[in-house]
């Protein structure tokens, strides 16, 4: 199960992600709605062989390696701000 239909599981419909990178770089992806898009790992940059998950937590989010312009991967943890 993807990264969107385990979200879509959980509840999930219109959210934000709160990106914090392991140099603690900062990044908001803003209104997403879950049902339009097609492929959110892809979307993020996320490796999707990386993605943990802890969406039963009282601040919902995940880990995962995403792709850098540089060719490299970055550690990253998301977390789900629902509106």
């Amino acid at each position: 199960m993807d990264l969107k239909d385990r979200l879509i599981s959980q509840g999930y419909d219109q959210i934000d992600i709160f990106l914090i990178d392991e140099d603690n770089n900062q990044e908001t992806i803003a209104d997403i709605t879950l049902h339009k898009v097609n492929d959110l790992e892809y979307k993020l940059y996320l490796e999707p062989d990386s993605l943990k998950y802890e969406l039963e937590e009282d601040n919902p989010y995940f880990i995962a390696q995403q792709k850098q312009d540089s060719g490299s991967a970055k550690q990253v943890k998301g977390f789900i701000l629902e509106w």
